[in-house]
């Protein structure tokens, strides 16, 4: 269930000045400054002296901070939910609200499937039920962090099951999270930012 797409109109620039992420994300100038001179954004200077910032070195920052990304920045975030219950999977999808989010959300019912799709389309985040007809979740996951080509794919597992550990689960099968049905829009949609956040800002 792919939703529509957001296509950037300012990831092509090499480099953002001050007076143009103070517009972009809505602050001052002054602001934007304080960022860069404290550390919270890396930014390097030009021989006049002028501070100059990465489009995806702001973007990690935001995510970092769990501010949102203008929509000049976004990159089609792509989220793939593996959850063999459509009307789960259907919850997921609304609860990230794509049409706002910019995220570009796709449903697959089985892991096999799932596996085939991220081969060719590498998403950035996979939210993936631990319980499934034919291959489980675990078992997807440890195939993903076991191909060196997926390494920035970042897993969420999604589970109705509370008797589990998910420390275990996480150091096992290398996924970033685990987070319980039914959860709040907002905690799953903190835990993809904060999944978004742990990529390389070049992977985005």
């Amino acid at each position: 269930m792919p939703c529509a797409e957001l296509s950037p109109t300012m990831s092509s620039v090499r480099f953002l000045t001050t007076n143009q992420i103070a517009a972009l994300v809505g602050v001052s100038e002054r602001t934007v400054a304080n960022w860069i001179d404290r550390g919270h954004i890396d930014a390097h200077r030009t021989p006049g002296r002028h501070r100059r910032v990465s489009p995806d070195e702001l973007v990690s920052f935001l995510n970092q901070r769990g501010m949102p990304v203008p929509k000049e920045l976004q990159t089609n975030i792509r989220v793939l939910i593996v959850e063999d219950d459509v009307m789960v999977a259907r919850t997921l999808q609304r609860q990230l609200n794509p049409e706002e989010s910019g995220y570009e959300v796709t449903c697959m019912e089985d892991g096999l499937s799932a596996l085939i799709h991220i081969g060719h389309n590498k998403p950035h985040v996979v939210l993936l039920d631990i319980l499934m007809p034919g291959m489980d979740g675990l078992e997807v996951c440890r195939k993903i962090r076991a191909n060196p080509e997926l390494a920035d794919v970042q897993v969420i597992f999604v589970t109705g099951y509370s008797d589990i550990d998910p420390e275990s689960i996480k150091r096992d099968t290398g996924a970033v999270d685990v987070l319980l049905k039914p959860m709040k829009a907002e905690e799953l949609n903190a835990a993809v930012v904060k999944a978004l956040s742990a990529r390389a800002p070049h992977s985005l």
